[in-house]
């Protein structure tokens, strides 16, 4: 009876002093729940919490707790209040989010300032890791993953096309790199359109490319409403008919696929995720997707985003314990490799950059679902604008 009062004691004071060492890490997130790119901040919190089901809410004892702010529809200076909030009044230990690039402009003298390890989980312009060296990026680059079609588009017999993006500095690196590529391959390109962000009727526009007779169509626009409106109006003007090839990237992911129908059959796309990958990786993040959210869930870019992040965040906490500097958390997180469900995932350690494989696409009917099926692979792509641009910031 002695002995087993003395045991109780003793894990009673085990258990005291467990709690007592033990931290919380606060993960901000600030990400649109609302407005026309609400679909981001949805795909973010699917694949967080799909990930703490498979790998609990805490890392040796300590809680990590994911804080919420909601952005909007893509307001910047909102981006900018919640940053300082959660770095000032909740503390958090690492910050991330940003679905658009001047969302995550708008917090670099936040971050830099407070010395917060910030991860991107979109925000996809190339200089957005220079602003602050304490972003680093688990998304892509724009110019990254456009940077192999426009080579595949010439040796695939598409000798001219016209070039249609958003007027925005991704859909400007868009622009650049597929036009560098196509070009290179010996492609003509025969018109382009810059469409302003807050233009909803795309008629116009596919008026003029279907009068361009071009071979193929390349966009880009930021995936969400603004996309799924752009990918129709292809089709309802006629370009498919006529026998234009459809190229873009995030527009055609799997997630968006059935707003468009068997029309959307044979559109390429290039990006850094393919939706049906056969990877284990893959395989077990989709399964607990499914899990978490009661149904046969399609992850994204924004997804995977979201999920390597998390595995950021754990892996520093691992290592590093629950009390780090910004500058130890970047340290460790730049040098990390990941065996993402994408791929295989490590990072420019002086750029703070993503290095991936970069995947072309084709939109098929497979088992009467339309999903994209790999017909091109790239390994260990850089991003193509800094290795170009060495000294801009």
């Amino acid at each position: 009876m002695k002995r087993t009062l003395i045991a109780s004691a003793v894990a009673a004071l085990v258990s005291l002093s467990s709690a007592a060492y033990a931290d919380v890490v606060k993960f901000g997130i600030i990400a649109p729940f609302s407005g026309p790119f609400a679909v981001w901040g949805t795909q973010f919190k699917d694949a967080v919490d799909a990930f703490q089901k498979l790998n609990g809410k805490s890392v040796n004892g300590h809680e990590i707790q994911v804080i919420w702010r909601d952005e909007g529809a893509g307001d910047a200076s909102k981006s900018r209040q919640f940053a300082e909030e959660l770095v000032l009044r909740e503390k958090v230990n690492v910050l991330g989010g940003f679905a658009l690039t001047p969302d995550a402009l708008a917090v670099a003298e936040v971050i830099s300032e407070s010395k917060t390890p910030t991860i991107i989980l979109n925000a996809a312009t190339s200089i957005v890791t220079r602003k602050s060296p304490y972003f680093i990026r688990v998304s892509m680059t724009v110019a990254q993953y456009i940077s192999p079609l426009g080579g595949w588009a010439t040796q695939n017999g598409i000798k001219s096309a016209y070039v249609m993006v958003s007027d925005y500095a991704p859909g400007h690196d868009a622009e650049g790199e597929f036009i560098s590529g196509f070009e290179k391959g010996g492609g003509k390109i025969v018109g382009k359109d810059r469409i302003p962000l807050n233009v909803t009727d795309y008629a116009p526009y596919m008026e003029r490319a279907l009068q361009s007779k071009a071979d193929g169509l390349f966009i880009f626009s930021p995936a969400g409403a603004p996309s799924v409106a752009m990918v129709r109006e292809f089709e309802r003007r006629g370009l498919k008919t006529a026998g234009m090839k459809l190229m873009g990237s995030g527009e055609m992911q799997e997630i968006f696929l059935p707003s468009f129908g068997d029309s959307i059959i044979g559109a390429i796309s290039s990006t850094h995720y393919t939706e049906s990958n056969q990877r284990p990786e893959n395989v077990a993040f989709r399964k607990v997707l499914n899990e978490v959210t009661g149904k046969d869930t399609v992850p994204d870019m924004a997804s995977i985003a979201a999920w390597d992040a998390m595995g950021l965040v754990y892996s520093t906490v691992k290592s590093l314990g629950p009390k780090f500097t910004g500058d130890q958390a970047i340290d460790f997180m730049k040098n990390q490799t990941i065996n993402s469900p994408r791929g295989p995932v490590k990072f420019d350690p002086k750029e703070r950059d993503i290095i991936q494989n970069v995947y072309v696409r084709e939109v098929k009917k497979v088992d009467g679902k339309l999903i994209n099926v790999d017909i091109s692979t790239t390994e260990g792509v850089r991003d193509p604008w800094k290795d170009n641009n060495p000294n801009a910031k």
